[in-house]
Order: structure tokens, then C-alpha cells, then sequence
């Protein structure tokens, strides 16, 4: 490949990538608080402002026949309302995710964010509802 061919492919790729939107979102914390029966969930995700606003959408309760596991699962996906937005700076927001209205308990929930990757999953242990109005 020529220089002047190599520099035009160069310069192609790093336009592409500067106004690409890039989506990502991760896990910075997840854990199960019992005086509020929450989720606490910290993410960490880019974009061109700190205004994203996270909710949840909530999978299907699936019996769990493991010993010494809860007797349910299920999966949680974490949606960013600005998923799209371009990468330009780092931020850090805390959500709760409330539980009262589990319909399966004890269960192991399993949180994703979308797009859902492996290496972008947090599991957790949520026990019987117990002493909670």
C-alpha cells in the first residue's frame, strides 16, 4: 500500500471513530442493600453529558434446581435512555433498583447492560423478603 493510500485509510478510520457513537456502559458497584430491599447499582458511562437516565427491564422468573443455590433467576438489563450518545467524557451514577415487587424470591439476579457482553454482567444472591412493611 502506498504512503499517500495508508495516510487516506488512516485518516478515514479516525474520522469514522471521532463521530461514531460509542455505547458503554459498565458496572462500577452492584449490591443487594437489606434495610431498603434495593438494588444499589453504580455505573460508570461515556457520553457528551451527565444526564443519562438509567431503568430496567426485568426477565422472566426461571426455577434454579442447584444445590446450595436460591431457588429462582433472573436476568436484569440496565437501559441508558442516551445509549447512542458519543463518547466524550467519563461519568458516575448511582441508581436503586427497588425490590419490593419481586415476584420470585430467594433468587440469583444476574444484571447486563445492553448491548449485553459477558464481561459486562454482575450476579447476586437476593434473599428471602424477610422483616421488611
Amino acid at each position: 500500500m502506498s504512503g499517500a493510500r495508508m495516510r487516506g485509510t488512516a485518516v478515514a478510520v479516525a474520522m469514522a471513530l471521532a463521530t461514531t457513537p460509542v455505547i458503554a456502559v459498565t458496572f462500577e458497584s452492584v449490591r443487594y442493600d437489606p434495610n431498603n430491599d434495593q438494588l444499589v447499582v453504580t455505573l460508570i458511562y461515556d457520553g457528551t453529558n451527565p444526564d443519562h437516565h438509567f431503568s430496567v427491564k426485568w426477565g422472566n422468573c426461571l426455577k434454579l434446581d442447584q444445590p446450595g443455590a436460591p431457588a429462582h433467576q433472573l436476568n436484569v438489563d440496565i437501559l441508558d435512555d442516551q445509549g447512542n450518545d458519543a463518547t466524550e467524557k467519563t461519568y458516575t451514577k448511582t441508581v436503586t433498583i427497588s425490590l419490593a415487587s419481586l415476584p420470585c424470591r430467594p433468587a440469583r439476579v444476574t444484571l447486563s447492560t445492553t448491548p449485553p457482553a459477558y464481561w459486562n454482567r454482575k450476579t447476586l444472591d437476593i434473599p428471602q423478603r424477610v422483616g421488611l412493611p
